[in-house]
């Protein structure tokens, strides 16, 4: 077998003797940690009943879709990561495929569409903390930033200490939101719903009926997250199989969840009335279906449980942009304090921390908006550039590959060419179609949604400027981008 180790380099700064990140993350605390980023529950609340808006009772087929397209995405990602055993996820793959100067460009637009979707997410804790209190515990009214705030200290406490600890917790929280649709799932598949078992949302006609596009996007969108796996490297245990198994299981059990979930969400309002029922009140659609077939106690869960996935949501994602930063502090891309790591926690502590103070800020910044509309244009826009990476680094693997052709010989055409290029033209649609739905994608404001797309090109100019300025005046952090081969 050829040794991977002999296309990595050993451009990391740091001496053997400086703290190290530490974890012992298997595939299925992996796994549950990053689908903790697509807040199943909030999505199965929120994203669902739109995608069965868009796609009508067809609906189950666009999460299928989108699964499968992700599955292929994951053959050639994960034969890459054997190969390339550096953590930083987009931002080591493009490095090492498309070249330093794209690389520290993506690693800047992926931390910016992680930070607006964490920042969005955090604001609607905020919305759904405050009506839980209100609503369901029967306590004070309350500023909805106040809980958020309140999330952003709590969430920086946990992404200070060992990664382990927030991986706990995050698997608690991700039993209880699965267990509480499962409740669902099973009720109403025993009842049938007022049309009986039906198969038409398998046909495709079904959705051909609606858009086809819109509703195959927001389904992509539902899964963003699994991708994060690589940049827990360093804090898995034997990370050449646990990246790849946390990976494919990550795509897979999601996938399946929302497929099944959809599904039985049309046959609750039957497949001639379900469309018209998430027309009419998309945010309502699944409580209130919970709450007609498992009982108002179902409805009372759903409400505690949106906020611990809106938690859940939050912390995963202040673990991947921690680690981001991290990677770019010890590669000296950004000041290099950010690669620091805690003595006893093993944790990118000072990464964690700047990115604590960042959020609250944020927090602070919108305090005076509607939280409505600013969750969603932002949790929105952010997953534009993150799909965009994921079409960038489709494309790195092909490229990786191609060029080291003669020297790995223990990997298939189909996992460094197929599957790649499948998911390169799956992915490219994706892109596009989020381009040009960007408006609706971030609430249907076009002032706001132009001002987006030029910070994130803005953004992403700026990282190749950068690049280039270091690849002319500072050669050996250049060389350093990605901790790539200098060669």
């Amino acid at each position: 077998m050829t040794d991977p180790a002999a296309y990595t380099s050993s451009l990391d700064t740091r001496t053997p003797e400086a703290p190290q990140l530490k974890g012992q993350m298997g595939p299925i605390a992996l796994a549950l940690t990053v689908i903790a980023f697509a807040a199943p529950l909030a999505s199965v609340v929120g994203v669902l009943p739109l995608v069965v808006m868009f796609g009508g009772v067809g609906a189950p087929i666009a999460f299928a879709a989108a699964m499968a397209m992700l599955l292929l995405f994951s053959v050639g990602y994960t034969a890459m990561s054997r190969y390339l055993p550096n953590p930083g996820a987009f931002y080591s793959y493009i490095s090492a495929g498309l070249g330093q100067t794209f690389g520290l460009a993506a690693s800047f637009i992926a931390v910016l569409g992680y930070l607006m979707v964490g920042l969005g997410i955090a604001i609607f804790f905020g919305i759904v903390a405050g009506d839980m209190v209100i609503n369901t515990l029967h306590g004070p009214s309350l500023p909805w930033w106040l809980y958020s705030l309140a999330l952003v200290a709590v969430v920086g406490i946990l992404g200070y200490l060992r990664i382990d600890l927030s991986a706990k917790v995050l698997s608690v929280v991700m039993v209880l939101e699965i267990a509480i649709v499962l409740v669902f799932d099973v009720a109403v598949a025993r009842s049938g719903g007022p049309e009986g078992f039906s198969l038409t949302s398998f046909r495709w006609d079904a959705l051909t009926s609606g858009s086809v596009g819109v509703s195959i996007l927001f389904a992509v969108i539902t899964f963003l997250g699994f991708e994060a796996t690589a940049i827990f490297r360093e804090e898995s245990r034997d990370p050449r199989k646990t990246i790849p198994r946390a990976t494919y299981l990550g795509v897979s059990f999601i996938g399946v969840f929302y497929v099944l979930t959809t599904w039985l969400l049309v046959l609750a309002y039957g497949p001639s009335q379900a469309p018209a029922a998430a027309t009419a009140d998309p945010t309502g659609m699944f409580t209130n279906a919970m709450v007609k077939y498992a009982g108002v106690w179902a409805g009372d869960a759903i409400s505690i449980l949106v906020v611990t996935s809106a938690f859940a949501a939050v912390l995963s994602c202040q673990n991947i942009i921690a680690r981001y930063c991290h990677s770019l502090g010890i590669d000296e891309a950004l000041p290099s304090v950010l690669g620091r790591v805690h003595p006893r926690h093993g944790s990118p502590y000072v990464a964690s921390l700047v990115l604590t103070v960042t959020m609250a800020a944020g927090i602070l910044i919108f305090s005076g908006t509607d939280p409505n509309v600013t969750y969603a244009w932002m949790a929105g826009a952010g997953g534009f550039p993150l799909l965009f990476l994921m079409f960038l680094t489709s494309i790195a693997v092909i490229l990786f590959f191609a060029k080291r052709r003669e020297q790995i010989k223990d990997v298939s055409l189909w996992q460094t060419l197929v599957a790649p290029v499948l998911a390169t033209a799956g992915l490219g649609m994706a892109v596009y179609l989020s381009a040009t739905n960007f408006v609706a994608l971030t609430g249907g404001n076009t002032l706001t949604a132009i001002v987006l797309q030029v910070v994130i090109w803005a953004l992403f100019g700026a990282g190749l400027a950068l690049a280039l300025f270091y690849k002319a005046i500072r050669p050996n952090v250049y060389a350093r981008i990605g901790r790539q081969q200098l060669n």
